[in-house]
């Protein structure tokens, strides 16, 4: 077993730590302190001891920023007090919990608490075990396992709706301790956003804050109110990448709505934000002030430029209706960013150096270099691309105080950052020489892994700008080597960075593919003219560009393994085999396409007789523009069914003489029988079974399967007698919340009987006896080899938006602006007054991720050979979608999946499903039992119905034996 992307511990905080630059002033650092202030340490004791001595010292270290040389003394003291809980004891080891968080060391903060708590607990002082708790659970939460700060702060959110005995909150409410309840719930609340779980996170907020209301607490105020601004903006930026699929997708309606919540999230984020500036100025906390504003920064660019938008929305209005929609618009941003920016730029002049300081340095420097950029560009990360050659010469003065500031209180994460930042302003100026000094400065400067890659990806750009391409390929290769170096059992920290993933890692290995395939290309123009000349052997040549190609491969490889963790968001365990999937089969090729900018890579990868693999390297004659124009209006084509004109076949043709005509005469010498892609972006939106020579459609020759990475597939053949399948399907009319209507599937009884008819043994259920439960028990109480089902379902643009519609049905309500649930045969409890209008019956949702706990928590160890889901549908134009459908075998446990890309023809699916299961059972692999299948369709309708989006929609992905 292998963790997915076990490599990623820095995922969650990457993009705040790049772009906001976290630590005590960004949107994640921000943190619930047990005692009420933001102080790590709070008071001194003087002992006439050498212990007392060396906590003193490490004290002054502390306040004057040497937090290293002040956790080495609070060690040393540590060592010299008996291991017996005392009041110097529980000081020394507060200071290295606090210190260490501060640095980033949140494991060696997490053991210090460990010991932390054992003492109170061993003295009875129960108050002081459970604000411990939330301080754990913070560094839980740090560390990206922000489930296992929910479980310490409530309990497991997905067994009880209370709060568990030995929580954090529940021993703050039994101790009746109003500080430490509003610690546990602000903490609580921050985690439930960073796992993207906001109404659950604003319910717990929204308590915060009323109790610190109560009791008159002015720094929760402030906390509570700034969290809550953290969630409103986490869900405008959800909803403005979701605009961005939806509009890449061609669904203006949706664009539209999401449009609409961006608004409104945006609007409540600076309610939220400039609510907590008025406390902050209230209670004279200029840091708490300069945390504020700067927070505000985002929401109101952000706001104002929706709002000029809209003001050339109306411009065809007649006058008088324009002036007044304009003046009603104004209205809605009584300040700008720029007035916010200004306000910092002026309080951060009269703060005293501190690392707060350094780091609110950074952060106005990127966002006024934001703000004086394109209107648009609020959520690009300056860190990583230039949004002008020229940069503003503010900015460069702001990063040379930060680099100051850092210098004079020995913080070297900080100065790391301004000297990388620094080095990226003369990178966008083009003064390479300086860029590249400033940017080795940074990799030698910075403390942890977590920041060092981006300046080592940045040291690549800057050689590879300067021509010199081994050494660019040397710092790229050393980047990726960081992000992989960066271990631990850790899921991504902030679901927000699911979207910035493509800026802020993806990058680094693309960039370091296109730089080993250019290599491999210009070593193979170079071979060909010296066996021209006879200068060189044929096998000499094949070596050349062997390594280039496989390192490209290999890059590219633990990219797609990163992209999926980022799909899914969760860590999970990805069974892979070192065995490489060339060497399975003699009569099995793999075609690997990659988009690298405009340009578009597709490598061939064939077996030898000597037990080896050679590859070769095609570039599209056409860019990724082009390619992703030609995609989706294929895919349009292939949905519409009533295309009697069959308007398909150009597109098919244009994307076969693209991907496959290039290699047709290697393929058919190596007498290959099947053909697996291991497709990029957009290419994995549509079957590759369509595309045609102009004669036959592809799978009339090759049978086809998809995967995401070589090293994923278990090469494991079937057992045609051992074959038994657990089968639900839902025939009736659906609605999902949204709410989102499905039609009635009239003919699933059908597939589901055909399939219980073929395969002795199997088991099939049906709407109402399809539920989450029911399939949890039949998995319990049988180990079906393959599970199948017949439902509608959706893949998304992440985990959280992919999900299945089961039989049962649940009653859905608002209530109080919190969401509850009341299952249609529940208790019969009658629902409020208030919320019984509101009540809506619908289809309860079965989510990827609770698919994938079901069946891995079930299965111990057993693969799942098959998981099969027959109407499924993916959006046109959203790789993110297909994405899902590459990766949901993996996050299930399954071997391999068959899925539909679209809404499919109830009826020929019902035909297909059965000729399938047919042909496994004869012995034939999952990709020749697809591919008879299909075929046996195309010869049995010649008509109409011959039409690719009758049959073409099931794919096969993952292992094809």
């Amino acid at each position: 077993m292998r963790r997915c992307l076990q490599s990623f511990r820095l995922l969650g905080g990457l993009f705040v730590s790049s772009l906001v630059l976290c630590l005590c002033l960004g949107q994640a650092a921000f943190s619930f302190n047990t005692d009420g202030v933001s102080s790590p340490v709070q008071a001194s004791f003087v002992q006439p001891t050498q212990t007392a001595n060396l906590t003193q010292q490490g004290l002054n270290q502390y306040q004057r920023g040497e937090l290293q040389a002040a956790i080495a003394l609070w060690q040393t003291a540590l060592s010299l007090t008996p291991e017996q809980p005392s009041e110097t004891r529980t000081n020394l080891l507060r200071y290295l919990a606090r210190a260490n968080q501060q640095i980033g060391q949140a494991d060696h903060a997490i053991a210090y608490l460990n010991q932390l708590i054992a003492d109170y607990r061993q003295t009875g002082n129960m108050q002081q075990a459970g604000r411990m708790l939330t301080e754990q659970a913070q560094a839980y939460s740090n560390l990206g396992q922000h489930r296992q700060a929910i479980v310490l702060l409530c309990g497991d959110p997905a067994m009880e709706r209370t709060c568990t005995r030995n929580s954090a909150l529940a021993i703050a409410r039994d101790q009746t301790d109003t500080v430490g309840e509003m610690a546990a719930l602000g903490s609580l609340g921050n985690a439930y956003r960073l796992r993207s779980e906001y109404e659950e996170s604003i319910q717990a907020l929204q308590k915060t804050l009323s109790l610190a209301m109560q009791t008159n607490n002015q720094p929760y105020v402030f906390s509570a109110l700034n969290s809550l601004g953290n969630v409103y903006v986490s869900l405008a930026k959800r909803d403005d990448r979701r605009r961005q699929y939806a509009e890449q997708s061609a669904a203006d309606q949706e664009a539209q709505t999401f449009a609409q919540n961006v608004a409104r999230y945006d609007g409540k984020a600076i309610e939220s934000f400039e609510a907590s500036l008025v406390a902050a100025r209230a209670q004279r906390d200029p840091l708490g002030e300069l945390r504020s504003l700067l927070n505000l920064i985002v929401p109101l660019q952000r706001q104002q430029v929706a709002i000029s938008g809209q003001r050339s929305a109306v411009s065809g209005q007649t006058a008088e209706q324009n002036v007044e929609h304009v003046q009603a618009l104004s209205r809605q941003a009584s300040s700008t960013s720029s007035d916010r920016l200004q306000q910092a730029q002026d309080l951060l002049a009269r703060l005293p150096n501190s690392r707060e300081k350094a780091y609110a340095t950074l952060r106005l420097a990127t966002f006024m270099q934001l703000v004086s950029g394109q209107p648009a560009t609020i959520d690009v990360d300056p860190t990583t691309r230039c949004l002008a050659a020229e940069v503003p010469l503010p900015v460069e003065t702001l990063l040379r105080q930060a680099i100051a500031i850092a210098q004079q209180i020995q913080d070297s994460q900080s100065e790391a950052f301004a000297l990388g930042r620094l080095g990226h302003v003369y990178e966008c100026r083009q003064a390479y020489g300086q860029a590249l000094a400033l940017t080795q400065q940074a990799q030698l400067t910075a403390a942890n892994q977590d920041s060092r890659y981006l300046w080592e990806w940045q040291a690549g750009r800057i050689l590879q700008a300067q021509g010199k391409t081994t050494d660019a390929i040397a710092a790229y290769d050393t980047a990726v080597k960081t992000l992989q170096g960066i271990r631990g059992d850790l899921a991504i920290a902030s679901r927000d960075f699911q979207f910035d993933f493509r800026d802020t890692v993806e990058p680094v290995y693309r960039e370091l593919t296109a730089l080993y395939l250019q290599q491999a290309t210009d070593s193979q123009k170079q071979v060909a003219q010296q066996l021209e000349s006879k200068a060189l052997s044929k096998n000499v040549s094949l070596s050349a560009t062997a390594s280039m190609i496989e390192a490209a491969l290999e890059t590219i490889d633990r990219l797609r393994l990163a992209e999926l963790q980022n799909y899914f968001g969760d860590d999970c365990s990805l069974e892979a085999t070192a065995k490489p999937i060339t060497l399975v089969d003699q009569k099995t090729a793999v075609l690997s396409s990659i988009i690298l900018g405009d340009r578009v890579a597709v490598i061939l990868t064939l077996p030898t007789q000597t037990q080896q693999f050679r590859s070769q390297v095609q570039w599209l004659p056409a860019d990724a523009q082009t390619l992703r124009a030609t995609i989706n209006d294929l895919r349009l084509r292939l949905e519409k069914r009533s295309d009697l004109a069959n308007t398909y076949e150009a597109p098919a043709q244009q994307v076969y003489d693209w991907l496959i005509r290039p290699f047709a005469q290697a393929l058919q010498t190596a007498q290959i029988e099947t053909l697996v892609f291991i497709q990029d972006g957009i290419l994995r939106s549509i079957p590759m079974a369509t595309l045609s020579d102009g004669k036959q459609f592809l799978v009339e020759q090759y049978a086809i399967a998809s995967t995401l990475s070589l090293t994923l597939v278990d090469p494991t053949q079937l057992d045609p007698q051992s074959l038994r399948v657990l089968s639900f399907g839902l025939t009736k009319p659906a609605t999902v919340e949204g709410p989102t209507f499905f039609a009635p599937l009239s003919f699933v009884k059908a597939e589901i009987d055909s399939i219980q008819a073929t395969i002795p043994d199997s088991k099939g259920l049906l709407d109402d006896a399809f539920t989450p439960e029911r399939l949890q028990q039949e998995l319990m109480q049988n180990a079906f080899p393959i599970v199948h089902l017949a439902t509608h379902g959706r893949f998304g643009i992440d985990s959280r938006d992919t999900f299945l519609v089961t039989g049962k049905r649940e009653k859905q309500r608002l209530e109080d602006g919190t969401a509850g649930v009341e299952a249609e045969q529940g208790s019969g409890a009658a629902l409020p007054q208030n919320a019984a209008i509101a009540a809506q019956t619908y289809n309860k949702k079965l989510t990827m991720n609770a698919l994938y706990r079901m069946i891995r928590n079930i299965r111990h160890g057993n693969a799942l050979e098959l998981l099969t889901l027959t109407a499924c549908e993916t959006a046109v134009g959203s790789d993110r979608d297909a994405l899902g459908i590459a990766g949901i075998s993996l996050q299930a446990g399954a071997r391999s999946t068959v899925a539909s890309l679209w809404q499919v023809d109830d009826q020929a699916t019902a035909q297909l499903i059965t000729h399938f299961y047919q042909a496994l059972r004869q012995g034939m692999s999952r990709a020749k039992a697809l591919q008879a299948a299909q075929k046996t369709w195309l010869q049995q309708h010649p008509d109409e119905r011959h039409h690719p989006g009758y049959w073409a929609a099931l794919i096969l992905v993952g292992n094809w034996l």
